[in-house]
């Protein structure tokens, strides 16, 4: 029996084994002789007194695979005879002799069965897999607790247990946890009135028994505050931001309980009772995401990773005993900080009582990873052709030129603490060169453009790319350790903790952030301290917008530098000049940007307006509120920049005890004559969680940013701030607060607070730079005479330029009983300026009672109680409204009112989607016939206003410092490790409507009418989202706008990928055709890569892209561009020896230079390759390429290019070969012939 026949009976024979036959090696023989089978084909007899056995099911075994009803089973691979490691057998040599040969694979792959890549991992029943891997980035610390949003109360008690559910990913450094419990009215959260400890766990959870205080009175529809708090080892602690349940009757309960059932029944497509359907939403929600708002607790070692495919269906999981969700495609991920040493973790699959599978993890602390490149050519320096270009370059003056890069990345972790990261990158250029400028940056560095979409938008391996340093530079270097970052390369300067003191830029540079382990008592770092200093390769960029109901904005400069933008959501109160609340966007999760184009897409529309947490009832319109502004930060690289200038400055803060803080903040930008310095100083006293005053003192010299203000999105700015280089100004502010019962001076609850500030005309920070001398001041107090009686005074003025305005209120609350609340108001306006200048008094009575806990009706009446002679213009009115409660916190509302200065009517809707989003919708009708605007509020709304709601920050402080040089962007479970956790299926929808009323910055009202749907689709295979929007400005501007986006990747199958992008927006302006704007981007890619074969990889992509900017920006607003790309590229491994490889790409691109007109000037490129390689033996390579690249009125070039080379070790290659290519590399350089042999030699580690 010859060598391959051996081979072949072994490979039948555990074919056999596998299949189950009785007599393999027989069987096998047989076949091969064409006989039948030997051995009885009877089937056995059952076993007496046991159930009869299942019929076998069909199988299909061919000479290397077997097959059944479910597809493929496994396939038999031998690679003996293919890949012999004998030297010297042949056929005819002994069993022994051939023995090492016989290597067996045997794989069991059938389609979407999952393969464990970690470093621990565990086989579940069916194919499923669990492993586990260590992560030296620790990562960011989560801790998140939920719970009912309703629970039932009948008048004296709760009535049944309240279960909170808590998650944190790191239990290991936790000593204890407790969930707290607020009255709503503890504004400060001073005094719990029940707390519940639960079990330290990544995820617990524990019940309240509902007990309250009898010293308090509740009623139905009270609300309720909780947060989850952590304590660590030295006293440390962690807490979760606020979150509120409702006190409600039973009846009530029991309609969401319903409710809440229906929806997650038809979410997930299964069966549940309501204590099954609420325990499953408080899982989902405790993992949404994290709402960690204070973290003190010291964290090391390394961030261990869990991760599960395939579990099967309709099987619960749990980690340690406590569920964990699986999504619908049956994968699941948890991650868990942990100290060093070693850890086990049971997986559950199946629920209680079904098996426990050990995963045991042993967390080193010690990490390392390395790569490293050195690659050097020498080649013949044979130039023919047009070679004018080089005639004064000295590298093509020798007959014979060298060039080559060192390049290396590495990562460490030292002792569980110390992570450090380094990179460092000469790129390809001339030996005697190699080194020069090496600590210089360049802004323009491609690989900081890389977009996802720059090659193509599909892989078709699920995997996704994150580039781990950011620097302008060649050299990276970052050490973390604690909260602590040190680094060389790119950072942001994140000075936001206080109000005046405020300089956020993006730098390249020197860095050091460092706070202490320890804390006060409040939570905040002992020791804090930031110190930066760059040499600027750019210049900063701030951009002021209000909403328009739309979600696109175009920036003031185009080319902006990847990575720097900052972009803010203030709510801002106009007439006392305070900032309400500040919210920081999340880049791809609140807005996309576009760095080349200049412009910035919100994931939702922005409103104008927003009567969230109003203060009065009275008011100067018929509808008015909060304005939101977006602010926009970002670094550019303007012509002619002077990239010497130095930046320097620091951030320091100290606690001295528990209640006195001190702050200092120094920055200075050399600029060449044009230096700007801030300086600025705070003091905080602290004698209580909401009994505090805060004093800050700031200066500056010159302005701070050239500041720019748009009002329709950025089809125009205005400059808001003075640029002259000889400005100095002051900034100064106190802010008092004092919560009395905290301080023990009252039984109920009262606070007081006040604040004043003053700045001059020069004072100049990016945020606040007026350009007018402004002072504001004012107090307010709120409190409780008795728990039914409330008092809610205020007093502001604001003096700006020569403009006042001052306000008095005081508001009386009565709770008449459980059901009805009655409210009166006293408000007296003085308005003194150029425009305008009278005084007002107002006074209003409103009455509300509720209906169970579902319905409210409420009324209020708005009287002029003076009108200072009949200056100030008759404000009466009158208003009924109602509110209808269902489901899950979800409301419907609705409100009429009618009065001297017009008419509005609203209709609003609040569905709660789950806790963590609602869709917020109202119709708004207004019609303002006030002759005269109220000072400081020269932009109203009325009509429609409906979205979702912007999730509000619940930081206690509007300012704060950002925690990092360089933010993590860690997202939980949303979008993990490039695995997206599809926690259910279905469709999406909604919309959003707005008109309203402004005064442009160039004097005229504009009505602005906007309109906004949107859509999408989550399922295993396709994740589909669409946007379209309108908008028309009429009255001093009048122009249309449409944008439309559109994002969609679909799984075809195992095998076949495909991805697709579309953007679009047209702006017409009707008073200035010129004056539009619009641009179409879009892309469309594939990627084939077989499930079970690795041979073939084929890729695909179609771009286009038509940009005209908008007037208002600089750079590229005088002509418009339109390109198109289309490429293809595969590659094929015949076997072993034969690989192949190929790409087309072809390239049209037009500009014009008349801004919608004019003759276009074209250009195309085609370019085509093919490649061989072939290994020789096991260290031998040959390479033959053939290149052609068509130019339109440039004529064709081509050429190939043969090489050998051979390896000398594992890490060290030497080639050589000839180069027959008509054209270099560059696809610039086409003019000449480039030929010669070329020597490389290269090492990697």
């Amino acid at each position: 029996m010859d060598k391959r026949m051996k081979m072949k009976l072994l490979d039948y024979t555990l074919l056999c084994l596998l299949a189950g036959a009785t007599t393999p090696l027989a069987t096998a023989a047989a076949k091969l002789d064409g006989g039948a089978p030997a051995g009885s084909t009877e089937p056995a007899e059952p076993i007496q007194g046991g159930a009869p056995e299942q019929a076998p099911a069909a199988l299909d075994c061919g000479a290397d695979a077997c097959t059944g009803d479910d597809g493929l089973l496994f396939q038999l691979r031998t690679r003996s005879h293919a890949a012999p490691v004998t030297r010297g057998t042949h056929a005819g040599s002994s069993s022994d002799a051939l023995q090492p040969d016989r290597r067996v694979e045997v794989s069991v792959e059938p389609q979407g069965r999952a393969v464990a890549m970690g470093k621990y991992s565990i086989d579940l029943p069916g194919g499923g897999v669990v492993w586990a891997t260590e992560d030296p980035t620790l990562g960011a610390p989560e801790l998140s607790v939920s719970a009912p949003s309703m629970v039932a109360f009948d008048g004296e008690r709760v009535l049944k247990p309240v279960q909170f559910y808590a998650r944190g990913n790191y239990p290991a450094f936790i000593e204890r946890m407790e969930v707290r419990l607020y009255r709503a009215s503890d504004a400060d959260l001073i005094e719990p009135v029940a707390t519940v400890p639960l079990d330290v766990a990544a995820v617990s959870h524990g019940d309240w028994d509902g007990a309250l205080p009898g010293k308090y009175r509740f009623r139905k529809g009270d609300e309720l505050v909780y947060v989850l708090r952590a304590t660590g080892a030295n006293g440390q602690f962690d807490e979760t931001s606020p979150r509120v349940l409702q006190l409600v009757s039973p009846e009530d309960a029991e309609r969401g309980a319903s409710a809440l059932r229906n929806s997650t029944e038809k979410r997930l497509g299964n069966a549940l009772s309501a204590d099954q359907a609420q325990t499953q939403s408080l899982i989902d929600d405790v993992f949404a995401g994290s709402g960690l708002r204070q973290q003190n607790i010291p964290l090391y070692g390394s961030r261990i990773r869990i991760q599960g495919r395939n579990i099967p269906a309709g099987m619960a999981l749990s980690i340690n005993g406590e569920s964990y969700p699986v999504d619908l495609e049956r994968k699941f991920v948890a991650e868990y900080l942990m100290p060093v040493g070693a850890h086990r973790f049971d997986i559950g699959v199946g629920g209680e009582g079904g098996p426990a599978h050990r995963l045991d993890v042993d967390v080193t602390g010690r990490y390392f990873f390395g790569v490293a490149l050195a690659d050097v050519t020498i080649a013949q320096n044979k130039v023919s052709g047009s070679n004018e270009p080089f005639r004064g370059d000295a590298n093509y003056r020798d007959d014979v030129i060298s060039d080559g890069r060192l390049a290396f990345y590495g990562k460490a972790k030292l002792r569980g603490r110390y992570l450090v990261t380094a990179q460092a990158d000469t790129t390809e250029r001339d030996l005697d060169r190699l080194f020069n400028g090496f600590g210089k940056a360049d802004p323009q560095d491609i690989f900081r453009r890389l977009d996802p979409d720059l090659y193509y938008p599909v892989y078709g391996d699920d995997s996704n790319t994150r580039r781990d340093v950011d620097t302008m530079g060649r050299f990276y270097l970052r050490m973390d350790w604690d909260k602590n970052q040190a680094l060389w390369g790119n950072y942001a300067t994140g000075l936001t903790g206080t109000e005046f003191g405020q300089y956020q830029r993006a730098l390249y540079g020197a860095a050091l952030n460092w706070r202490s382990n320890a804390s006060n008592r409040w939570g905040d770092a002992g020791s804090e301290l930031r110190v930066f200093g760059s040499q600027a390769e750019t210049a900063p960029g701030h951009n002021e917008f209000i909403g328009t109901g739309g979600s696109l904005y175009y920036l003031r400069h185009t080319d902006l530098l990847p990575g720097s933008d900052v972009v803010t959501l203030e709510i801002r109160d106009r007439s006392s000049g305070r900032t309400e609340n500040r919210v920081v966007l999340q880049r791809g999760a609140d807005y996309e940007i576009d760095e080349l184009q200049g412009r910035i897409l919100l994931t939702r529309p922005l409103a104008q307006i927003t009567r969230d947490n109003s203060p009065t009832l009275t008011r100067d319109a018929p509808l008015d509120g909060f304005e939101q502004r977006l602010l926009v930060d970002y670094e550019w690289v303007p012509t002619g920049f002077d990239a010497d200038d130095v930046t320097v400055g620091f951030r320091g803060k100290h606690w001295i005890g528990d209640h006195v803080g001190l702050g200092a903040t120094w920055v200075d930008e050399n600029r060449a004559g044009e230096d700007y310095t801030l300086k600025g100083a705070d003091l905080t006293l602290q004698a209580g969680k909401g009994t505090y005053l805060k004093a800050e003192y700031a200066h500056t010299e010159s302005f701070g940013v050239p500041a720019f203000f748009s009002d329709n999105g950025g089809l125009s700015f205005i400059q808001q701030n003075d640029t002259a280089l000889n400005r100095k100004g002051d900034a100064r502010s106190l802010e008092a607060r004092a919560n009395f019962r905290e301080l023990g001076w009252t039984e109920q609850d009262w606070a007081a607070g006040a604040w004043w500030r003053q700045t001059d005309a020069g004072y100049s920070v990016s945020r606040y730079d007026t350009g007018l001398p402004v002072t504001e001041y004012g107090a307010e107090m709120l409190g409780q005479f008795t728990p039914n009686l409330g008092l809610y005074t205020r007093y502001t003025r604001a003096e700006r330029g020569a403009d006042t305005l001052a306000q008095a209120q005081a508001s009386l609350q009565w709770q008449a009983s459980d059901a009805g609340t009655l409210s009166g108001e006293l408000r007296r306006v003085d308005q003194q300026g150029s425009y305008l200048d009278a005084v007002g008094t107002l006074a209003a009575v409103k009455y509300l009672h509720r209906f169970g806990a579902t319905m409210e009706l409420y009324g209020v009446a708005q009287l002029t109680v003076d009108d200072d002679g009949g200056k100030y213009a008759d404000n009466d009115a009158f208003t009924l409204g109602a509110k209808h409660l269902f489901g899950n916190n979800s409301a419907v509302g609705a409100e009429v009112t009618d009065g001297d200065r017009g008419n509005a009517a609203t209709l609003n809707a609040e569905y709660r989607i789950s806790p963590e989003h609602a869709f917020y919708g109202g119709y708004t009708y207004s019609a303002d016939t006030t002759e005269r605007d109220p000072l400081f509020n020269p932009g109203g709304q009325n009509g429609w206003t409906l979205g979702q709601r912007w999730r509000v920050s619940s930081q206690v402080n509007v300012f704060n410092e950002s925690q990092f040089l360089k933010e993590r962007g860690e997202a939980g479970l949303a979008h993990t490790f490039g695995m997206d956790f599809y926690p259910a299926q279905g469709w999406n929808t909604g919309f959003t409507l707005s008109n309203g009323e402004l005064e442009s910055t160039g004097g005229g009202v504009v009505e602005r009418r906007a309109a906004s749907i949107f859509g999408g689709r989550t399922s295993p295979d396709t994740d589909w989202q669409s946007k379209l929007e309108w908008r028309r400005d009429s009255g001093a501007e009048r122009r249309e706008q449409w944008v439309s986006t559109t994002r969609m990747t679909h799984r075809i199958n195992d095998s076949w990928r495909i991805a697709a992008r579309f953007n679009y927006a047209d702006t017409d302006d009707r008073l200035d055709p010129a004056a539009g704007a619009r641009f179409v981007e879009g892309n469309f890619g594939f990627a084939y890569r077989p499930w079970n074969s690795t041979r073939w990889g084929l890729f695909g992509r179609y771009t286009y892209l038509y940009d005209l900017a908008s007037m208002g920006q600089l750079g590229g607003a005088q002509y418009d561009q339109r390109s198109q790309i289309v490429s293809f590229e595969g590659v094929y491994r015949h076997d072993q020896h034969w690989e192949f490889a190929g790409k087309l790409a072809r390239r049209e691109g037009e500009v014009r230079m008349g801004r919608g007109a004019g003759v276009w000037l074209d250009s195309a490129t085609t370019f085509g390759a093919i490649q061989a390689r072939y290994e020789l033996r096991a260290q031998w390579h040959a390479l033959g390429e053939y290149r052609q690249l068509q130019v339109k009125d440039g004529g064709t070039r081509q050429g190939f290019l043969v090489g050998v080379d051979r390896d000398l070790s594992g890490n060290f290659r030497i080639g050589a070969g000839y180069n027959f290519t008509e054209f270099s590399d560059d696809l610039t350089d086409f003019d000449y012939d480039h030929e010669g042999w070329f020597v490389n030699l290269s090492g990697r580690y």
